[in-house]
């Protein structure tokens, strides 16, 4: 009964699947609708018409309620105006975007892309948690992948370039009428590095490296107290310390008042610190020379809110140094204790970070820094340290290697149960769970972006470098045990009724095995003459049914190509696979091929039982031939095979042929 009932059941579920797909929402245009600019500029009530020029806007305005005149919101900007664009899986993403006047990306919409798994995965990008995170997100966050923004499921690249194009393309928006960023790009280079060196250290750190040094000694009250010092003569320093805001604002009066100088920061910390303004009693002694800080080059911090400092010290005071100071030299901080009690003296010297910046030296970025540790590093010193796809995901790396276990055990101890368990795990996890699937897209990605496209994903290199190794030496072993679409023909006919099954007559089954090979020259041919055209979609429904693609036309094409499985073992393989193909040509090369014996020559219980009728007699035609062991495991286990010696069979054949001829003819009288 429930062989009878197999493919009612999976025509029934592929057709509930079909019906609750979601349909694609992505306008796929580049032509604007009005409503669009209110989606990424809400706070906008009109829009200008595009200003052109080197960054091309739409102003978005309001009116104001208190003057009644129209203000200036924001802005409205298309990522396809400023190239040069950052390329997705297969081409640049366009997007709309807002941005208001504070710098604050307020919305994105994707308008059109023309990504290879859209084909099978419908409008994957509209995803209303990815792209919520852009909503209301400072151009001075990093906009990268896995650091501030979670990116879609497997789709690293085209999150990636969505991230980077948002956040590229704002700033340079924001620099060019908000006057972001301004100053020199090396300079903007440094302060952007050093904050990021800067960050992830701790207080604790931070005085282990001399960054910061502590005085201790006691107020006026004679209160015990901590002063802690450090160098933030440079912005970054100062926004890492004390916040951006209040940087700014400090370095604005120590101008004001001593007509500037290299800043110190004086944080106060202890019982004793007290939370007012003071001007501290302080000399700096530089070599043979000391001198009084004078009353004029004390700035008031005021109270700490953000920074470094938050946590340490309530409030902090500056100090601008003479002018004829030279911050990079080693110099003594002198507290003169109130009340006569003598005085309390520190050592600081710049290192590090802080020294860089105040030689005006470049700084590099964490990039920069490993990339100049692994200039002459062997190659697997930059795997351990640096790997081309960023974080181990140890749990597929270690799920992989039991599946590959399980598909070598299978082929090499002929084990049929064994292989049982490898489809299986293969269907579940990397079809319905992973996706992970080969497909030809990935040639025609290694065509149009080189290698990177394997390398920058570990599962995606460990499943290639497994299948063209094992192809090369014994041929198609991926096509019987690793491919989900495969494993699932398998189940079809493992369960499908025997009697639906049709042989296919050998004049058409040898012409029709060649329309793969047909499929694929289109398809390379494509990929290498005109890029933005692709049609792979339509030859590999595994897409459809692994990623439940929202497309009516790919689930018609799915269900004929498994209706032709359930009636021809293998139907896909034989005749329509373009990555089957591709691997046969590759095996082509394979020393290790299936041995055949003497009897083969008369035998034909291989080829009756080949999946993809890859065998005649003695002869194989291994380009066909999935490795999938039937024939090998009648051989080792004689199930089915002739049994006798090849030198019995042989005299059979010869007695059978010296048997005389008895003349039947009747015989008619004269």
């Amino acid at each position: 009964m429930r062989r009878l009932t197999f493919p009612a059941v999976l025509l029934a579920c592929l057709l509930a699947l079909l019906t609750t797909s979601a349909f694609a929402k992505t306008p796929f245009t580049m032509v604007l609708e009005p409503e669009w600019f209110n989606e990424v500029l809400p706070d906008a009530e009109t829009f200008s018409e595009k200003e052109l020029g080197e960054a091309p806007v739409y102003r978005g305005y309001r009116k104001n309620p208190d003057t009644g005149e129209q203000e200036l919101v924001g802005f409205v900007f298309l990522t396809d105006d400023y190239p040069p664009e950052r390329v997705g899986y297969a081409a640049p993403i366009d997007l709309l975007v807002g941005m208001d006047m504070d710098g604050v990306v307020t919305n994105i919409k994707v308008l059109d892309y023309y990504e290879s798994y859209m084909y099978s995965r419908g409008d994957f990008v509209d995803n209303s948690f990815f792209l919520n995170q852009f909503r209301r997100k400072p151009i001075t966050d990093e906009f990268r992948l896995n650091r501030d923004i979670d990116g879609l499921t497997a789709a690293t690249a085209t999150s990636s370039a969505i991230s980077r194009s948002v956040g590229e393309t704002a700033r340079r928006v924001a620099r060019a009428y908000l006057g972001y960023g301004m100053g020199s790009e090396e300079e903007q280079n440094n302060n952007a590095n050093a904050l990021a060196l800067l960050e992830p250290l701790t207080w604790g750190q931070m005085l282990d490296q001399g960054m910061i040094s502590v005085m201790n000694t006691r107020n006026a009250e004679g209160s015990e107290l901590q002063l802690a010092f450090t160098y933030i003569g440079k912005p970054a320093l100062g926004q890492f310390f004390i916040g951006e805001a209040t940087y700014n604002a400090v370095e604005s009066d120590a101008a004001f008042r001593a007509g500037g100088g290299e800043l110190m920061l004086i944080a106060p910390t202890g019982p004793g610190a007290g939370v007012s303004y003071r001007q501290f009693p302080m000399s700096v002694r530089q070599g043979e020379i000391t001198r009084r800080v004078a009353g004029n080059r004390f700035s008031n911090v005021g109270p700490v809110l953000e920074g470094a400092i938050v946590g340490h010290a309530s409030y902090a005071v500056a100090i601008a140094m003479h002018p004829d100071f030279d911050i990079t030299q080693p110099f003594t901080l002198i507290y003169h204790v109130p009340g006569g009690g003598g005085d309390a003296t520190v050592e600081y010297s710049l290192n590090g970070v802080g020294l860089s910046l105040a030689k005006n030296e470049p700084i590099l970025s964490q990039e920069q820094l490993l990339e100049a540790q692994l200039a002459n590093a062997g190659f697997f010193e930059r795997l351990r340290v640096a790997p081309p796809w960023g974080v181990t995901p140890w749990v597929d790396v270690v799920l992989l290697a039991i599946l590959f276990t399980l598909v070598m055990v299978a082929f090499l101890r002929k084990s049929s149960a064994v292989r049982w368990v490898a489809l299986t795990m293969t269907l579940l996890y990397l079809g319905f769970y992973k996706a992970g699937f080969l497909s030809v897209s990935h040639i025609t990605s290694l065509l149009k972006q080189g290698p990177e496209v394997f390398t920058s994903n570990l599962p995606t290199l460990m499943i290639v470098t497994f299948t063209v190794v094992t192809t090369l030496i014994w041929g198609r072993v991926f096509c019987s045990s690793l491919c989900p679409f495969g494993a699932l023909q398998d189940f079809i006919a493992r369960f499908a009724p025997k009697h639906w099954r049709i042989k296919v007559p050998q004049k058409i089954h040898d012409n029709a095995l060649y329309i793969k090979y047909g499929i694929l020259a289109v398809i390379l041919t494509l990929a290498l003459t005109n890029p933005n055209i692709s049609v792979f979609q339509y030859f590999e429904p595994f897409g459809t049914v692994f990623f439940f693609s929202p497309s009516v036309l790919l689930w018609v094409i799915l269900l004929a190509i498994l209706a032709g499985c359930v009636v021809v073992e293998r139907f896909y393989c034989r005749y329509v696979c373009p990555l089957g193909a591709a691997l046969g040509v590759m095996s082509l090369l394979s020393p290790l091929r299936i041995k055949r014996v003497p009897q083969c020559t008369l035998c034909k219980v291989c080829e009756q039982s080949c999946p993809t009728g890859a065998i005649r007699r003695e002869k194989i035609d291994f380009k066909e031939c999935v490795r999938c062991d039937v024939c090998e495991i009648k051989l080792v286990k004689m199930v089915g095979t002739c049994r006798h010696p090849m030198e019995e069979i042989t005299r059979r054949q010869k007695d059978k042929h010296s048997i005389p001829v008895i003349d039947l003819t009747p015989v008619t009288s004269s």
